[in-house]
């Protein structure tokens, strides 16, 4: 699964729409977007941490990024409970986070209290060398469709490790606070 017939907006100049097919969804039609590269992103965020600091940067990247997704999931992911199985779901959900260029999400379990996710070249980590975790976006994404496809409610999803800081994958914890499986 990738984007598919990116192109202009044939209505508005400068607007860019694309087309993906999902199973399960069938082929949904992206609108209204932008394409950024990761340098660019990198240098965004480089920039913006010098202002606020890596750690003032973390809440507004995570909440708004956890908003949005809970924001899309209500007419996406959600709308397939039902009719596809969880399992189906995640699926979907890994396949549409890859297809949009902001990682591979290679693992998720619930076990022992807490969700685990590994994602492999997540965008925030491209292109930026680290002490410390970035993919503070990254985290509120993948904590919005964990808990949206699992039903799970979890505690902040916290990021462990960073390619960006060496790691081999980028490891995200959070709490299981209610429902789903706990240990």
């Amino acid at each position: 699964m990738s984007l598919e017939l990116i192109r202009e907006d044939p209505e508005r100049a400068g607007v860019l729409r694309a087309e993906v097919e999902i199973p399960g969804f069938g082929r949904v039609v992206l609108r209204d977007m932008f394409l950024m590269s990761t340098r660019w992103w990198a240098d965004f965020m480089a920039g913006l941490s010098i202002f606020v600091g890596e750690k003032g940067l973390r809440p507004v990247l995570y909440y708004s990024a956890y908003r949005m997704m809970k924001v899309h999931n209500s007419r996406g992911i959600l709308a397939a409970r039902g009719r596809l199985s969880p399992e189906e779901m995640m699926e979907a959900a890994r396949m549409v986070y890859r297809s949009l260029g902001f990682g591979d999400i290679v693992q998720v379990s619930a076990g022992g209290g807490k969700v685990v996710v590994r994602v492999r070249n997540s965008f925030e980590a491209r292109g930026r060398r680290s002490d410390s975790p970035v993919c503070h976006f990254a985290a509120g994404i993948l904590a919005a469709l964990v808990e949206d496809v699992t039903g799970i409610r979890i505690g902040p999803m916290v990021e462990r490790e960073c390619q960006a800081a060496g790691a081999e994958l980028c490891t995200f914890e959070a709490e299981i606070l209610e429902g789903g499986v706990s240990d």
